[in-house]
């Protein structure tokens, strides 16, 4: 028997290598999506965890992110400013 495990994580971010050009209009139309959402649980989608860590602005400060992922913890308000204006670039 296989049990279901729940976790934190969403997917409704695109899958990188299904042939999905991801720009910041992708990000933009993610964020909002899930804009009645705490900010935390709009970044808790592993594809675009990625995405921004393939980002020339956050790379390796995306564990800082996960870490409040992880832990269900507010992001920092930098982080959050940081995404928003990413996505508006778009």
């Amino acid at each position: 028997m296989v049990a279901l495990m729940q976790g934190s994580l969403s997917s409704t971010f695109p899958i990188e290598n299904q042939n999905n050009l991801m720009t910041m209009r992708t990000l933009k139309n993610h964020l909002d999506r899930t804009k009645s959402l705490p900010f935390v649980k709009c970044i808790a989608d592993f594809h675009l965890l990625l995405f921004l860590a393939m980002s020339n602005s956050l790379g390796s400060d995306v564990l800082a992110l996960a870490a409040c992922v992880s832990t269900e913890t507010a992001v920092p308000e930098g982080y959050h400013l940081l995404i928003e204006s990413m996505a508006n670039t778009s």
